[in-house]
């Protein structure tokens, strides 16, 4: 995605064309243009801190200060907002080649039982630990009086824009394109009954489906029964058995 495209305002769009966009792609573009505004916001205060603690170092600190807490806050909100996936009861559906992987899915539950925890029993010392951290900061930003209310601001800010964009952007956009991705997987079974074992073999090629036959079933022999309905939705490369008599000589 260009620059141009993420930043036009589609004015001559007609409002049809808008709402058929999906939400996906609104986060997205939100998402980018937000964290693009706020990487500006953050050198134009390093500049600033720079210009006015007359020090180069302070306004590169400062910069790698919010990144830094921006990454963090990206990883735990894609942590949480990674979409849990729908497993519907292994003895109603067709068995597939692969389950889904659900160890992040257990490890954003733990942290935030963690999170929750820590933060409610460490809750009276976060002032404290705020104080001493903004003391740190004051020398590296420059040792100005409002040096480590600066660095505090910058942290505090990258922290939750970093996991609120990113929880945004994973909880819709990625589950939107994990949902293609499974749709794409799966596969109709094609009416097989009624045609010849070669025009069988022909349909299921073509959606991605195998045949279980009998052995040496020739190619001319009649399709009567399919083990899976015609329609099912299934997951590619899915074997359907068929049973198959022999056709009945000209």
């Amino acid at each position: 995605m260009g620059l141009r495209e993420l930043f036009s305002a589609r004015i001559t769009s007609p409002l049809s064309a808008r709402r058929d966009r999906r939400v996906g792609d609104q986060i997205q573009r939100g998402v980018l243009v937000i964290a693009i505004a706020m990487l500006l916001a953050a050198v134009v205060v390093a500049i600033l801190l720079t210009a006015t603690t007359h020090s180069g170092g302070a306004g590169l600190t400062a910069f790698a200060l919010f990144v830094a807490a921006a990454a963090i806050g990206a990883a735990m909100g894609f942590v949480f907002g990674l979409p849990r996936a729908r497993v519907a009861d292994e003895s109603t559906t067709t068995s597939t080649f692969y389950l889904t992987n659900s160890n992040l899915i257990k490890v954003s539950d733990w942290l935030t039982t963690i999170v929750i925890g820590l933060g409610l029993v460490n809750l009276g010392k976060v002032v404290p630990t705020l104080r001493s951290l903004s003391h740190a900061l004051h020398d590296p930003l420059g040792g100005r009086p409002y040096s480590g209310a600066i660095g505090l601001s910058l942290l505090i800010v990258g922290l939750l824009a970093g996991f609120l964009l990113y929880y945004l952007w994973t909880s819709i956009r990625v589950r939107e394109l994990l949902e293609d991705a499974e749709r794409q997987n799966q596969q109709t079974v094609p009416e097989l009954r009624n045609q010849t074992l070669g025009e069988a073999r022909e349909a299921a090629s073509q959606n991605n489906v195998t045949l279980l036959v009998p052995e040496d079933a020739p190619d001319s022999s009649r399709v009567t029964r399919q083990a899976v309905p015609p329609g099912t939705t299934v997951p590619s490369g899915t074997a359907v058995a068929v049973s198959t008599v022999e056709s009945a000589a000209p």
